[in-house]
């Protein structure tokens, strides 16, 4: 697991977005590839690569900020 991104803000930087756009995230979907133990999360790059390349993402018409649909 020492490749692994632990933690939100990890995760977040990864993706490009805020921590409380990846807690939505979290929220909204869940076939976020994360995985839990207690309140940290450990995500694979490789799952996430694969999450994101299936997910298509829209831009929000007010803010410019690109969400998975």
């Amino acid at each position: 697991m020492s490749d692994w991104l632990v933690g939100k803000k990890a995760v977040a930087n990864a993706l490009g977005v805020s921590v409380s756009t990846l807690k939505r995230y979290l929220k909204l979907y869940p076939d976020f590839p994360a995985n839990r133990r207690g309140g940290t999360i450990y995500v694979s790059p490789e799952a996430l690569a694969a999450w994101v390349e299936h997910r298509t993402f829209k831009k929000c018409p007010t803010c410019g900020i690109a969400l998975p649909a």
